[in-house]
């Protein structure tokens, strides 16, 4: 009986950081929210933070993490959702606050709702003599989505990328999204996740962003993606520091994978490789 209490004490889940997509028209702010997010929540390592572009990492508010997918357009995101990958715990969603609703937000309200995803409205560009709060509420209950001051359950921020305004509430609201969803992860449980971006770098060879859904990533696993069985030769966290293990909703740096992988695959891990190549197997 101690044994059966102690194995489920072990394997509780845990509650885990959200993962969060920003989305958006072109030239709504996307860029400078991610810009404005990295510059002053990531915290830095002794090497002075991120020194290359990744596609996700890891932001602190309040002593609580935040990671954000940072994806060049609707398009990888899109191709993660089309491998079946669910990725976003929480959406941003942009509206530049003196131009309003464009057709790439109506598009991004689209791949919100077919994802299920909560999400908060962040009107952005506050600082211009041109916004428009209002303008914006009603473009979006035009197109069904009622932020909370018009009788609907969304959360809507007005703020400034370019001033601050108002960003410490927008990760204030993510997280209480985030609590709300009540994200949980096994650290008892071999990694599984997706790839956000994968490249050839002319100095380090295959260099590929991870993210982990769940579970707990070792240097000394051999992983699963695709069709591939890899082992783990370099491998960092999002700045590019060295690390032995991650956990759930941590980007991750692979360097030295045999092939390329597409993104919106996934993998898995194994703490062997004979249990690697039987999944290989079982799954062909």
């Amino acid at each position: 009986m101690q044994d059966k209490i102690e194995q489920k004490e072990t394997t509780d889940p845990k509650v885990r950081p959200p993962i969060v997509v920003v989305m958006g028209h072109i030239d709504h702010g996307k860029t400078k929210i991610l810009d404005w997010i990295r510059q002053t929540k990531v915290v830095e390592s002794e090497s002075g933070g991120i020194t290359q572009h990744i596609g996700a990492y890891e932001v602190e508010h309040k002593g609580k993490k935040i990671t954000f997918i940072d994806t060049p357009g609707h398009e990888a995101f899109s191709k993660m959702r089309g491998r079946g990958a669910k990725v976003a715990d929480v959406a941003v969603l942009v509206v530049a606050g003196d131009e309003g609703v464009k057709p790439q937000t109506k598009e991004a309200i689209k791949i919100i709702r077919d994802n299920e995803v909560p999400f908060v409205v962040a009107v952005n560009k506050s600082d211009k003599a041109e916004f428009n709060a209002e303008r914006v509420k009603q473009e979006l209950a035009a197109e069904n989505v009622l932020v909370e001051s018009y009788g609907g359950s969304v959360p809507i921020v007005e703020m400034s990328a370019k001033t601050g305004q108002n960003m410490d509430s927008l990760l204030e609201i993510i997280l209480l999204l985030a609590e709300m969803e009540d994200l949980k992860k096994d650290p008892e449980k071999p990694a599984e996740g997706v790839v956000i971006e994968s490249h050839m770098d002319s100095r380090r060879g295959i260099t590929t962003t991870l993210l982990i859904l769940n579970g707990v990533l070792k240097k000394s696993d051999w992983l699963v993606i695709g069709r591939s069985l890899e082992s783990i030769k370099i491998f960092g966290d999002f700045r590019g520091q060295p690390i032995q293990e991650a956990g759930a909703s941590s980007p991750v740096i692979l360097v030295g994978l045999s092939s390329t992988p597409a993104v919106g695959e996934k993998f898995w891990t194994f703490s062997n490789k004979k249990s690697a190549e039987e999944f290989l197997d079982k799954s062909s």
